[in-house]
């Protein structure tokens, strides 16, 4: 095999159609190949990662080719929500496309070496914990990002289906009233999700407090309600909440979004439901289930025609919940995390 080199490159660079065609045509990267995009789609959301990451200045972007043939681009990026939120300067492996065909030497060898420019731009940056999100199936870079030091944080499954063959997953229940949250459901809405989320690499993570990255999703809810958007959040997008509550008091709630600009990329109108909370003093009750079907009822009358579900891999209630109701695994999503010296 001849010599790998990488170079990094700005922008307009990667603006170019040739880098765009080739994004078309590279090995599944997480969060839209179980949507099954076409080609052209495909490559149009990996280059709005590619500029994502460019947006910010401290943002870098390397291709790695053979001769004059590019085999694999990385896309590297400071995450200023968590840097902030956590006080340690965090960055993530925004994207790593690879080209289709290639020998499993050929892949290792090139995972490896965009890593080592991963792994040099993080130590430039003082990045002090620098993420990795893929796909399970990408065995080879989960191998190379085990050697570089990596240790998995999280697992994650993506759930899909139809909502014309979703069906309820259990009957009206007269005791239940649901409504839009409101600016004044957030002590109570604060108060179920401490702590309901502990699978979360947040959580996992033993070097990060445990306090704070129980937070994250105290924040999350927060941002929601109270209609301040974090650079987690993306353009387009709007975001719902649910809350169920029962004999006045509010016992549950659900958070679900739609993106108008990923359903122009996608042909086809979609529904991300991103998470069910119970208080804790009203489970077993139903509400999980009520509110999963209250939810998928709002999406129908939204014109909505697929509803996706993501939880841990290990949150089996929610696992159940969601297979009760029809919906199929997809995708399974690992995060690494690689805590650097200093």
């Amino acid at each position: 095999m001849t010599t790998l080199t990488v170079m990094p490159v700005s922008a307009p660079d990667l603006n170019a159609p040739d880098f765009e065609r080739w994004l078309a045509g590279t090995e599944p990267e997480w969060f839209l190949e179980y949507l099954s995009p076409g080609p052209e789609a495909r490559a149009r959301h990996l280059m709005g990662r590619f500029a994502g990451a460019l947006a910010w200045p401290t943002g870098r972007a390397f291709l790695c080719s053979e001769g004059d043939r590019v085999l694999g681009a990385i896309a590297l990026e400071r995450m200023a929500w968590d840097s902030a939120h956590f006080g340690i300067e965090c960055g993530r492996i925004a994207t790593c496309c690879i080209a289709q065909g290639l020998s499993v030497e050929r892949r290792r060898a090139l995972h490896a070496e965009l890593l080592r420019d991963a792994l040099r731009w993080a130590d430039e940056q003082k990045i002090r914990l620098l993420q990795r999100r893929l796909l399970a199936s990408r065995v080879d870079e989960t191998q190379c990002l085990g050697e570089a030091g990596f240790r998995l944080a999280d697992s994650m499954v993506m759930m899909l289906a139809p909502l014309a063959i979703v069906a309820p997953v259990c009957g009206p229940d007269p005791r239940l009233a649901f409504r839009a949250a409101r600016a004044d459901d957030l002590p109570a809405l604060l108060a179920m999700t401490r702590g309901a989320f502990p699978h979360s690499r947040f959580v996992q993570d033993p070097i990060l407090k445990v306090s704070r990255g129980d937070e994250v999703y105290q924040r999350w809810i927060e941002n929601l309600l109270l209609n301040q958007h974090t650079d987690k959040t993306p353009a387009g997008t709007k975001e719902e909440v649910m809350v169920c509550a029962l004999g006045g008091a509010v016992a549950g709630y659900a958070a679900y979004r739609t993106d108008r600009a990923l359903d122009a990329l996608l042909g086809r109108r979609l529904g991300m439901l991103d998470l069910i909370v119970v208080d804790k003093a009203h489970r077993g009750q139903g509400i999980g289930r009520a509110l999963l079907d209250r939810v998928m009822e709002a999406m129908r009358k939204d014109g909505i025609g697929e509803v996706e579900a993501t939880t841990w891999t290990d949150q089996r209630e929610a696992l159940a919940l969601y297979r009760r109701a029809g919906l199929q695994e997809k995708e399974t999503l690992l995060t690494y995390h690689l805590w650097m010296n200093g």
